[in-house]
Protein backbone atom coordinates (compact mmCIF):
# COMPACT_ATOMS: atom_id res chain seq x y z
CA UNK A 1 0.00 0.00 0.00
CA UNK A 2 3.02 2.55 1.11
CA UNK A 3 4.57 1.74 -2.43
CA UNK A 4 1.42 2.16 -4.38
CA UNK A 5 0.52 5.68 -2.82
CA UNK A 6 4.39 6.63 -3.20
CA UNK A 7 4.14 5.85 -7.04
CA UNK A 8 1.32 7.87 -7.31
CA UNK A 9 2.56 10.93 -5.11
CA UNK A 10 5.97 10.71 -7.16
CA UNK A 11 3.70 10.55 -10.36
CA UNK A 12 3.68 13.64 -12.95
CA UNK A 13 -0.03 15.09 -13.16
CA UNK A 14 -1.13 17.34 -16.16
CA UNK A 15 -1.13 21.20 -15.74
CA UNK A 16 -5.16 20.74 -15.90
CA UNK A 17 -5.09 18.72 -12.97
CA UNK A 18 -2.61 21.04 -10.71
CA UNK A 19 -5.20 24.22 -11.74
CA UNK A 20 -8.24 22.48 -10.11
CA UNK A 21 -6.35 21.48 -7.24
CA UNK A 22 -5.35 25.06 -6.61
CA UNK A 23 -8.83 25.73 -7.02
CA UNK A 24 -9.94 22.85 -4.70
CA UNK A 25 -7.51 23.66 -2.04
CA UNK A 26 -8.79 27.57 -2.25
CA UNK A 27 -12.33 26.22 -1.64
CA UNK A 28 -10.88 24.17 1.11
CA UNK A 29 -9.62 27.13 3.35
CA UNK A 30 -12.37 29.18 2.35
CA UNK A 31 -14.91 26.95 3.66
CA UNK A 32 -13.29 25.96 7.36
CA UNK A 33 -12.68 29.38 7.92
CA UNK A 34 -16.70 29.94 6.60
CA UNK A 35 -17.83 26.84 8.31
CA UNK A 36 -16.28 28.09 11.98
CA UNK A 37 -17.88 31.68 11.62
CA UNK A 38 -14.87 33.50 10.39
CA UNK A 39 -13.41 35.59 9.20
CA UNK A 40 -12.73 36.64 12.43
CA UNK A 41 -13.37 40.45 14.06
CA UNK A 42 -10.71 39.55 16.86
CA UNK A 43 -7.77 42.04 15.72
CA UNK A 44 -9.41 43.01 12.87
CA UNK A 45 -8.93 46.04 13.92
CA UNK A 46 -5.32 46.01 13.41
CA UNK A 47 -5.72 45.96 9.66
CA UNK A 48 -9.24 47.34 8.58
CA UNK A 49 -8.74 51.04 8.94
CA UNK A 50 -5.25 50.77 6.96
CA UNK A 51 -6.71 49.12 4.05
CA UNK A 52 -9.21 51.73 3.96
CA UNK A 53 -7.34 54.59 4.54
CA UNK A 54 -4.93 52.88 1.31
CA UNK A 55 -8.18 51.90 -1.04
CA UNK A 56 -9.61 55.89 -0.47
CA UNK A 57 -5.34 57.75 -1.16
CA UNK A 58 -4.91 58.95 2.97
CA UNK A 59 -1.69 57.60 3.38
CA UNK A 60 -1.25 59.78 6.22
CA UNK A 61 -3.87 57.86 8.03
CA UNK A 62 -2.96 54.03 7.34
CA UNK A 63 -0.08 55.10 10.56
CA UNK A 64 -2.28 58.01 12.53
CA UNK A 65 -0.58 59.97 15.80
CA UNK A 66 -3.33 58.07 18.22
CA UNK A 67 -3.76 54.51 17.84
CA UNK A 68 -6.13 52.05 18.72
CA UNK A 69 -5.78 51.25 22.22
CA UNK A 70 -4.58 47.19 22.18
CA UNK A 71 -4.28 47.40 18.45
CA UNK A 72 -0.90 47.89 17.49
CA UNK A 73 -0.13 48.71 13.86
CA UNK A 74 0.86 46.13 12.03
CA UNK A 75 3.54 46.32 8.45
CA UNK A 76 2.49 48.31 5.30
CA UNK A 77 3.22 45.46 2.40
CA UNK A 78 -0.66 44.12 3.46
CA UNK A 79 -2.17 47.10 3.69
CA UNK A 80 -0.80 47.80 0.18
CA UNK A 81 -2.34 44.61 -1.02
CA UNK A 82 -5.86 44.08 0.87
CA UNK A 83 -5.78 47.92 0.19
CA UNK A 84 -5.46 47.60 -3.27
CA UNK A 85 -8.12 45.06 -3.89
CA UNK A 86 -10.87 46.85 -1.54
CA UNK A 87 -10.20 49.92 -4.35
CA UNK A 88 -10.72 47.88 -6.91
CA UNK A 89 -14.15 46.56 -5.78
CA UNK A 90 -16.97 48.39 -4.66
CA UNK A 91 -16.29 47.76 -1.14
CA UNK A 92 -18.39 50.76 0.94
CA UNK A 93 -19.14 52.99 -2.24
CA UNK A 94 -22.62 53.53 -1.49
CA UNK A 95 -21.72 55.72 1.48
CA UNK A 96 -18.99 58.78 0.43
CA UNK A 97 -15.55 57.79 2.17
CA UNK A 98 -14.61 60.77 5.22
CA UNK A 99 -12.99 63.90 3.81
CA UNK A 100 -9.74 64.98 5.44
CA UNK A 101 -11.65 67.71 7.61
CA UNK A 102 -13.54 64.84 9.08
CA UNK A 103 -10.29 62.71 9.37
CA UNK A 104 -9.01 65.90 11.60
CA UNK A 105 -5.09 67.21 11.08
CA UNK A 106 -2.59 64.87 10.56
CA UNK A 107 -5.73 61.68 10.57
CA UNK A 108 -5.80 62.00 14.51
CA UNK A 109 -9.72 61.53 13.91
CA UNK A 110 -9.24 58.48 11.83
CA UNK A 111 -10.42 56.04 13.78
CA UNK A 112 -13.59 57.88 14.74
CA UNK A 113 -14.52 58.69 11.12
CA UNK A 114 -13.39 55.70 9.14
CA UNK A 115 -15.50 53.38 12.15
CA UNK A 116 -18.91 55.37 11.45
CA UNK A 117 -18.54 55.27 8.00
CA UNK A 118 -17.93 51.48 7.93
CA UNK A 119 -20.40 50.85 9.90
CA UNK A 120 -22.92 52.71 7.43
CA UNK A 121 -21.42 51.51 4.42
CA UNK A 122 -21.30 48.09 6.12
CA UNK A 123 -17.65 47.94 4.72
CA UNK A 124 -16.28 45.43 7.63
CA UNK A 125 -17.28 42.12 6.43
CA UNK A 126 -16.54 42.40 2.68
CA UNK A 127 -12.75 44.00 3.91
CA UNK A 128 -12.68 40.88 5.89
CA UNK A 129 -12.90 38.50 3.53
CA UNK A 130 -10.41 40.24 1.86
CA UNK A 131 -7.91 38.37 3.67
CA UNK A 132 -7.96 35.18 1.99
CA UNK A 133 -5.84 36.38 -0.18
CA UNK A 134 -3.22 35.26 2.07
CA UNK A 135 -4.00 31.86 1.33
CA UNK A 136 -2.97 32.64 -2.30
CA UNK A 137 0.32 34.26 -1.57
CA UNK A 138 1.03 30.90 0.92
CA UNK A 139 -0.05 28.72 -2.07
CA UNK A 140 2.11 30.52 -4.88
CA UNK A 141 4.87 30.70 -2.21
CA UNK A 142 4.44 26.42 -1.63
CA UNK A 143 4.14 25.45 -5.62
CA UNK A 144 7.29 27.45 -6.22
CA UNK A 145 9.06 26.15 -3.53
CA UNK A 146 7.52 22.53 -4.69
CA UNK A 147 8.77 22.88 -8.39
CA UNK A 148 12.37 24.20 -7.44
CA UNK A 149 13.35 21.49 -4.81
CA UNK A 150 11.51 18.94 -7.90
CA UNK A 151 8.49 18.11 -5.98
CA UNK A 152 5.89 20.26 -8.21
CA UNK A 153 4.09 19.02 -10.95
CA UNK A 154 3.67 15.40 -9.27
CA UNK A 155 1.38 14.17 -6.81
CA UNK A 156 3.13 15.79 -4.37
CA UNK A 157 1.84 19.00 -5.09
CA UNK A 158 -1.74 18.37 -5.22
CA UNK A 159 -1.70 16.34 -2.13
CA UNK A 160 0.78 19.03 0.05
CA UNK A 161 -1.52 22.40 -0.98
CA UNK A 162 -4.68 20.20 0.15
CA UNK A 163 -3.32 18.99 3.52
CA UNK A 164 -2.39 22.80 4.11
CA UNK A 165 -5.26 24.35 2.88
CA UNK A 166 -6.97 21.67 6.04
CA UNK A 167 -4.66 22.53 8.66
CA UNK A 168 -6.05 24.67 11.61
CA UNK A 169 -3.21 26.90 12.33
CA UNK A 170 -3.29 28.18 8.36
CA UNK A 171 -7.18 28.79 7.86
CA UNK A 172 -7.10 30.30 11.28
CA UNK A 173 -5.04 33.23 10.52
CA UNK A 174 -8.62 34.55 9.08
CA UNK A 175 -10.94 32.27 11.43
CA UNK A 176 -9.93 33.02 14.43
CA UNK A 177 -7.59 35.75 15.10
CA UNK A 178 -7.43 37.92 11.43
CA UNK A 179 -3.51 38.33 10.79
CA UNK A 180 -3.84 37.28 6.97
CA UNK A 181 -0.66 39.17 6.87
CA UNK A 182 1.23 36.10 8.34
CA UNK A 183 0.15 33.93 5.73
CA UNK A 184 1.20 36.52 3.08
CA UNK A 185 4.95 36.56 4.89
CA UNK A 186 5.18 32.94 5.12
CA UNK A 187 4.17 32.82 1.11
CA UNK A 188 6.85 35.48 0.32
CA UNK A 189 9.59 33.37 2.37
CA UNK A 190 8.53 30.54 0.76
CA UNK A 191 8.95 32.22 -3.11
CA UNK A 192 12.17 34.03 -2.14
CA UNK A 193 13.45 30.09 -0.95
CA UNK A 194 12.43 28.76 -4.03
CA UNK A 195 14.46 31.61 -6.49
CA UNK A 196 17.64 30.39 -3.88
CA UNK A 197 17.75 27.09 -5.01
CA UNK A 198 17.28 28.28 -8.54
CA UNK A 199 20.07 30.75 -7.95
CA UNK A 200 18.22 33.94 -8.99
CA UNK A 201 19.25 36.45 -5.52
CA UNK A 202 17.83 39.13 -6.71
CA UNK A 203 14.66 38.24 -6.87
CA UNK A 204 15.69 35.88 -3.49
CA UNK A 205 16.20 39.59 -2.05
CA UNK A 206 12.99 41.18 -3.54
CA UNK A 207 10.52 38.74 -2.51
CA UNK A 208 12.34 38.53 1.21
CA UNK A 209 12.25 42.23 1.39
CA UNK A 210 8.30 42.28 0.86
CA UNK A 211 8.41 39.14 3.32
CA UNK A 212 9.84 41.36 6.09
CA UNK A 213 7.55 44.73 5.55
CA UNK A 214 4.72 42.47 5.87
CA UNK A 215 5.60 40.53 9.10
CA UNK A 216 8.94 40.75 10.83
CA UNK A 217 9.91 36.80 11.75
CA UNK A 218 10.51 37.06 8.17
CA UNK A 219 13.98 38.04 9.49
CA UNK A 220 14.21 34.49 10.60
CA UNK A 221 14.34 33.40 7.24
CA UNK A 222 16.02 36.71 5.62
CA UNK A 223 19.40 36.34 7.46
CA UNK A 224 19.87 32.63 7.53
CA UNK A 225 19.64 33.46 3.51
CA UNK A 226 22.38 36.00 3.67
CA UNK A 227 24.73 33.66 5.66
CA UNK A 228 24.28 30.35 3.56
CA UNK A 229 24.38 32.54 0.11
CA UNK A 230 27.34 32.00 -2.27
CA UNK A 231 29.87 34.72 -1.34
CA UNK A 232 30.00 36.41 -4.96
CA UNK A 233 26.03 36.26 -4.37
CA UNK A 234 25.36 38.19 -0.93
CA UNK A 235 25.95 41.59 -2.31
CA UNK A 236 23.23 41.38 -4.51
CA UNK A 237 20.72 39.54 -2.79
CA UNK A 238 21.64 42.38 0.50
CA UNK A 239 21.50 44.93 -2.16
CA UNK A 240 18.41 44.13 -3.43
CA UNK A 241 16.47 43.29 -0.15
CA UNK A 242 17.29 46.86 1.09
CA UNK A 243 16.42 48.75 -1.91
CA UNK A 244 12.71 46.76 -1.96
CA UNK A 245 12.18 47.06 1.70
CA UNK A 246 13.02 50.95 1.02
CA UNK A 247 10.92 51.46 -1.80
CA UNK A 248 7.93 49.78 0.35
CA UNK A 249 8.70 51.63 3.48
CA UNK A 250 10.07 55.18 2.76
CA UNK A 251 6.74 56.90 1.71
CA UNK A 252 4.87 55.74 4.73
CA UNK A 253 7.92 56.80 6.70
CA UNK A 254 7.84 60.48 5.38
CA UNK A 255 4.09 60.95 6.07
CA UNK A 256 3.90 59.02 9.01
CA UNK A 257 7.14 58.81 10.99
CA UNK A 258 7.38 56.84 14.19
CA UNK A 259 4.70 55.20 14.22
CA UNK A 260 5.21 53.94 10.97
CA UNK A 261 9.06 53.05 12.14
CA UNK A 262 7.10 51.03 14.90
CA UNK A 263 4.96 49.20 12.95
CA UNK A 264 7.09 48.17 10.11
CA UNK A 265 9.92 47.07 13.07
CA UNK A 266 7.49 45.93 15.83
CA UNK A 267 4.41 45.68 14.81
CA UNK A 268 2.06 43.45 16.73
CA UNK A 269 4.19 41.00 18.70
CA UNK A 270 5.09 43.30 21.83
CA UNK A 271 1.35 43.05 22.43
CA UNK A 272 1.30 40.46 25.53
CA UNK A 273 -2.71 40.09 25.61
CA UNK A 274 -2.66 36.33 27.00
CA UNK A 275 1.23 35.60 28.05
CA UNK A 276 1.36 32.18 29.86
CA UNK A 277 4.83 31.70 28.28
CA UNK A 278 8.08 30.86 29.36
CA UNK A 279 8.84 34.51 28.88
CA UNK A 280 5.72 35.66 29.86
CA UNK A 281 6.38 34.11 33.47
CA UNK A 282 9.76 35.70 33.81
CA UNK A 283 8.05 39.18 34.01
CA UNK A 284 10.26 40.82 31.61
CA UNK A 285 9.72 44.49 31.22
CA UNK A 286 11.15 46.68 28.10
CA UNK A 287 14.20 46.00 26.61
CA UNK A 288 14.06 42.59 28.36
CA UNK A 289 10.97 41.50 27.07
CA UNK A 290 12.73 43.05 23.37
CA UNK A 291 15.48 41.37 23.97
CA UNK A 292 14.14 37.48 24.94
CA UNK A 293 11.12 37.79 22.18
CA UNK A 294 12.51 39.45 19.41
CA UNK A 295 17.08 39.65 19.22
CA UNK A 296 17.72 36.12 20.75
CA UNK A 297 15.89 34.44 17.89
CA UNK A 298 17.28 36.45 15.49
CA UNK A 299 21.04 35.74 16.85
CA UNK A 300 20.01 32.15 16.87
CA UNK A 301 19.08 31.79 13.16
CA UNK A 302 22.61 33.26 12.52
CA UNK A 303 24.57 30.78 14.64
CA UNK A 304 22.54 28.19 13.22
CA UNK A 305 22.89 28.91 9.61
CA UNK A 306 26.68 29.28 10.14
CA UNK A 307 27.22 26.35 11.80
CA UNK A 308 25.21 24.33 8.94
CA UNK A 309 27.54 26.57 6.37
CA UNK A 310 30.56 25.33 7.90
CA UNK A 311 29.56 21.80 8.25
CA UNK A 312 28.33 21.27 4.51
CA UNK A 313 29.51 24.15 2.72
CA UNK A 314 27.39 24.43 -0.09
CA UNK A 315 25.55 21.72 -0.11
CA UNK A 316 23.69 23.76 2.46
CA UNK A 317 21.28 25.36 -0.20
CA UNK A 318 20.22 21.47 -0.59
CA UNK A 319 16.36 21.75 -0.55
CA UNK A 320 15.76 20.01 2.67
CA UNK A 321 18.75 21.06 4.37
CA UNK A 322 17.30 24.83 3.63
CA UNK A 323 13.65 23.65 4.52
CA UNK A 324 14.99 22.43 7.80
CA UNK A 325 17.08 25.80 8.96
CA UNK A 326 13.95 27.75 7.73
CA UNK A 327 11.87 25.42 9.92
CA UNK A 328 14.34 25.53 12.72
CA UNK A 329 15.01 29.12 12.99
CA UNK A 330 10.72 30.11 12.96
CA UNK A 331 10.88 27.37 16.10
CA UNK A 332 13.32 30.13 17.83
CA UNK A 333 10.55 32.39 17.87
CA UNK A 334 7.77 30.02 19.51
CA UNK A 335 10.59 29.73 22.00
CA UNK A 336 11.21 33.19 22.81
CA UNK A 337 7.33 34.52 21.88
CA UNK A 338 5.37 35.95 24.81
CA UNK A 339 1.89 34.68 23.74
CA UNK A 340 1.17 31.36 22.12
CA UNK A 341 -1.82 31.51 19.84
CA UNK A 342 -3.00 28.51 17.30
CA UNK A 343 -1.92 31.01 14.00
CA UNK A 344 1.08 31.40 15.99
CA UNK A 345 2.17 27.67 14.61
CA UNK A 346 1.64 28.40 10.81
CA UNK A 347 5.16 29.17 9.65
CA UNK A 348 6.95 26.01 11.81
CA UNK A 349 4.27 23.94 10.48
CA UNK A 350 4.28 24.46 7.07
CA UNK A 351 7.95 24.52 6.84
CA UNK A 352 7.73 21.18 8.28
CA UNK A 353 4.74 19.73 6.63
CA UNK A 354 7.41 20.32 3.41
CA UNK A 355 10.43 19.18 4.92
CA UNK A 356 8.61 15.91 4.63
CA UNK A 357 7.30 16.42 1.54
CA UNK A 358 10.52 17.66 -0.14
CA UNK A 359 12.40 14.79 1.83
CA UNK A 360 9.68 12.48 0.11
CA UNK A 361 8.47 10.75 3.52
CA UNK A 362 6.22 12.08 5.75
CA UNK A 363 7.20 10.78 9.18
CA UNK A 364 3.85 9.80 11.58
CA UNK A 365 5.80 11.58 14.21
CA UNK A 366 4.58 14.55 12.07
CA UNK A 367 0.82 13.64 11.46
CA UNK A 368 1.09 13.18 15.04
CA UNK A 369 2.17 16.36 16.51
CA UNK A 370 0.01 18.57 13.78
CA UNK A 371 -3.05 16.75 15.62
CA UNK A 372 -1.68 17.04 18.63
CA UNK A 373 -1.04 21.42 18.24
CA UNK A 374 -4.80 21.28 16.87
CA UNK A 375 -5.94 19.62 19.91
CA UNK A 376 -4.64 22.01 22.46
CA UNK A 377 -4.52 25.22 20.41
CA UNK A 378 -7.60 24.71 17.70
CA UNK A 379 -10.45 22.90 18.98
CA UNK A 380 -10.38 22.65 22.45
CA UNK A 381 -13.24 23.77 24.88
CA UNK A 382 -13.05 27.86 25.07
CA UNK A 383 -11.31 28.79 21.44
CA UNK A 384 -13.56 31.44 19.46
CA UNK A 385 -15.73 30.23 17.52
CA UNK A 386 -18.45 32.61 16.20
CA UNK A 387 -21.89 31.74 18.45
CA UNK A 388 -24.56 30.01 16.22
CA UNK A 389 -21.90 28.30 14.04
CA UNK A 390 -23.63 25.15 14.36
CA UNK A 391 -21.06 22.86 12.18
CA UNK A 392 -18.18 24.40 13.79
CA UNK A 393 -19.68 23.83 17.56
CA UNK A 394 -20.35 19.68 16.39
CA UNK A 395 -17.20 19.61 14.71
CA UNK A 396 -15.29 20.66 17.96
CA UNK A 397 -17.01 18.55 20.41
CA UNK A 398 -16.21 15.71 18.32
CA UNK A 399 -12.44 16.37 17.53
CA UNK A 400 -11.51 14.87 20.62
CA UNK A 401 -12.99 11.69 19.86
CA UNK A 402 -12.08 11.68 16.03
CA UNK A 403 -8.32 11.89 17.34
CA UNK A 404 -8.37 9.56 20.19
CA UNK A 405 -9.81 6.41 18.44
CA UNK A 406 -7.08 6.51 15.91
CA UNK A 407 -4.52 7.02 18.19
CA UNK A 408 -5.32 4.29 20.66
CA UNK A 409 -5.39 1.92 17.16
CA UNK A 410 -2.24 3.25 16.37
CA UNK A 411 -0.80 2.44 19.55
CA UNK A 412 -2.31 -1.35 18.95
CA UNK A 413 -0.86 -1.92 15.63
CA UNK A 414 2.61 -0.46 16.03
CA UNK A 415 2.05 -3.29 19.80
CA UNK A 416 1.39 -5.70 17.64
CA UNK A 417 3.86 -5.19 15.06
CA UNK A 418 6.68 -4.49 17.53
CA UNK A 419 9.58 -2.56 17.44
CA UNK A 420 10.97 0.63 18.48
CA UNK A 421 8.84 1.14 21.92
CA UNK A 422 9.72 5.12 20.79
CA UNK A 423 7.45 5.04 18.14
CA UNK A 424 4.64 4.46 20.50
CA UNK A 425 5.57 8.00 22.32
CA UNK A 426 3.48 10.12 19.23
CA UNK A 427 0.74 8.11 19.94
CA UNK A 428 0.33 8.41 23.63
CA UNK A 429 1.08 11.85 23.33
CA UNK A 430 -2.08 12.34 20.80
CA UNK A 431 -3.92 10.46 23.15
CA UNK A 432 -3.34 12.71 26.34
CA UNK A 433 -4.02 15.58 24.36
CA UNK A 434 -7.15 14.22 23.28
CA UNK A 435 -7.92 13.70 26.69
CA UNK A 436 -6.92 17.04 27.98
CA UNK A 437 -9.11 18.37 25.44
CA UNK A 438 -12.44 16.17 26.10
CA UNK A 439 -15.41 18.67 26.17
CA UNK A 440 -16.55 19.67 29.85
CA UNK A 441 -13.15 18.53 31.21
CA UNK A 442 -11.08 20.74 33.56
CA UNK A 443 -8.01 19.51 33.42
CA UNK A 444 -5.00 20.66 34.95
CA UNK A 445 -2.77 20.52 31.78
CA UNK A 446 -5.88 22.80 30.09
CA UNK A 447 -3.22 25.63 27.96
CA UNK A 448 -5.13 28.17 29.56
CA UNK A 449 -3.44 27.04 32.70
CA UNK A 450 -0.23 25.90 31.99
CA UNK A 451 0.27 27.68 28.85
CA UNK A 452 4.29 26.97 28.95
CA UNK A 453 4.28 23.34 30.01
CA UNK A 454 2.36 22.99 26.41
CA UNK A 455 4.88 25.24 24.73
CA UNK A 456 8.08 23.28 25.92
CA UNK A 457 6.11 20.11 24.92
CA UNK A 458 5.06 20.87 21.55
CA UNK A 459 7.85 23.90 20.43
CA UNK A 460 10.66 21.56 21.01
CA UNK A 461 9.37 18.44 19.56
CA UNK A 462 8.42 20.58 16.54
CA UNK A 463 12.39 21.92 17.08
CA UNK A 464 13.70 17.85 17.03
CA UNK A 465 11.01 17.15 14.01
CA UNK A 466 13.29 20.13 12.03
CA UNK A 467 16.65 18.75 13.50
CA UNK A 468 16.66 15.04 13.01
CA UNK A 469 16.67 15.38 9.04
CA UNK A 470 19.31 18.21 9.57
CA UNK A 471 21.30 16.16 11.41
CA UNK A 472 21.13 13.08 9.13
CA UNK A 473 21.99 15.40 6.19
CA UNK A 474 25.32 16.72 8.25
CA UNK A 475 26.33 13.02 9.38
CA UNK A 476 25.79 11.83 5.54
CA UNK A 477 28.10 14.82 4.61
CA UNK A 478 30.61 14.56 7.11
CA UNK A 479 30.88 10.58 6.48
CA UNK A 480 31.30 10.99 2.50
CA UNK A 481 33.59 13.86 3.09
CA UNK A 482 35.54 11.86 5.52
CA UNK A 483 35.13 8.60 2.91
CA UNK A 484 36.41 10.54 -0.69
CA UNK A 485 39.66 12.07 1.70
CA UNK A 486 41.10 8.34 2.59
CA UNK A 487 39.98 7.52 -1.12
CA UNK A 488 42.57 10.31 -2.50
CA UNK A 489 45.22 8.98 0.38
CA UNK A 490 47.56 6.28 -1.78
CA UNK A 491 47.95 2.70 0.28
CA UNK A 492 50.93 2.23 1.78
CA UNK A 493 53.13 -0.25 -0.12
Amino acid sequence: MKSRLKAWLDAPVSTWWCTIVWCVATALFVSFVRIFGGPSIIDAKESLYGTWAVAHGQLTCVYPPVTLSGFPPIPPLYFLLSGGIAAAFPIGRSVAFPSGATLGPHCDKAFTGMNLWSFRANASVATEWIGCVGWIALMIGVVLWLRASGRGRSGWEPATLVVLACLPPVWMCVQSYFHPQDLVAVGLCLSSMACARRSHWVGAGILIALAIVTQQFALLVALPLLVLAPANRRISYATSALFTGAVVAFPFLIVSGKNALRGITIGTGDNPAHGGTVVWELHLTGAGVVLFSRVLPILGSIVLSWWVSRKLGPAALEASTLMAVAALSLSLRLVFEENLFAYYFLALAVCLVLLDVTRGRVRGSLIAWLVAVALLFCFRPGIAFEEGVRWGGRIQTLVPLIALVPALLMILWRLLRGGASWNLLPWIGVSVCALVSWPGHNALLDPDHVRWFWQIVLVISGLMLAARPLILEIRLGEKSSTQTSQESVPSAV
